[in-house]
């Protein structure tokens, strides 16, 4: 691209953004990046290999203003917040994108729609709403939950066989890695501008399955045992999980009951030019890298 400062990531050291960003560094220079982050001292690595790093708080907008300047497209990570501060930090992203002149906004929402019971959907379906409405391009990619997350689900059962979740359902799984690379593929491609794509993996397993692979791959026998939502909730906290954040994710697995992670959908291997991976695929190195820690 022509511009040295035509991309630009937000959330560039989060788990997704960092990823983008080793993508698109995998096939532009590192000239044509720029990122926005609200701590640049954790950004050092990337301005080391050439990336523009500049600071950018989703909560102070003339700071967004500096982070954007120049910016051609710019990818806009959802937040992680309680869902009026997430639209609100996320309008004030889209808003600067806006008066930097950038011709495209990619903003990664989530597959769940209105009347969902997972709790962070209306934060989502504002944005989505405000991108329609604020006249700037825009690609809405409706991303499905990450494999990267199971070990945070399958904790202690790789050890005692007891896979103690929540009611739950088919989820059509996507690695990161490959959400990230379809994603910086996107950013650099043409078309898309107005679309709303699914990025999802390429099939729906629910945890009945992930502990039937997990055995495979531990050789212990790893039994799914359903509890109640709320006892499993109020177990994460005593864990130490923030309640808010334990709420969520027991709202998660209520969604995924009712069906609405189930979709596949071949939007991302096209976006690839290959097969997506599997939750067979990565389950292993993910587990390998649990039994380290």
């Amino acid at each position: 691209m022509d511009d040295a400062r035509s991309i630009v990531v937000t959330g560039a050291t989060g788990g997704l953004g960092s990823q983008v960003v080793d993508q698109l560094l995998r096939l532009v220079p590192a000239s044509d990046i720029g990122v926005s982050v609200r701590d640049p001292e954790k950004a050092k690595g990337l301005a080391a290999r050439g990336v523009r790093v500049r600071r950018g708080d989703f909560d102070q907008p003339n700071s967004l203003d500096a982070a954007f300047e120049g910016a051609e497209r710019v990818l806009v990570i959802s937040t992680l917040a309680d869902n009026d501060t997430r639209f609100h930090q996320q309008r004030n992203a889209i808003d600067a994108a806006r008066r930097a002149g950038a011709t495209n906004v990619y903003y990664t929402s989530i597959v769940q729609r209105m009347g969902s019971p997972f709790a962070a959907t209306p934060g989502h379906i504002r944005t989505e709403a405000y991108l329609a409405d604020c006249g700037v391009a825009h690609t809405i990619l409706r991303n499905g939950n990450y494999m990267e997350n199971l070990p945070m689900f399958l904790g202690a059962a790789l050890q005692t066989g007891d896979l103690a979740l929540p009611p739950d359902g088919p989820v059509a799984w996507v690695s990161r890695i490959d959400l990230a690379e379809g994603v910086a593929r996107l950013m650099l491609g043409a078309g898309h501008a107005g679309e709303t794509l699914l990025l999802v993996g390429p099939e729906a397993l629910d945890f009945e399955d992930i502990a039937s692979i997990a055995s495979d791959i531990t050789g212990r026998r790893i039994t799914r045992r359903m509890i109640d939502g709320a006892a499993w909730a109020q177990a994460m906290v005593e864990r130490g999980a923030p309640p808010a954040l334990a709420k969520v994710l027991q709202t998660g697995f209520a969604s995924r009951a009712a069906g609405e992670l189930a979709q596949t959908d071949p939007t991302l291997a096209e976006i690839l030019g290959r097969p997506l991976r599997t939750v067979r695929e990565v389950l292993p190195t993910l587990v390998a890298a649990l039994a380290a820690a």
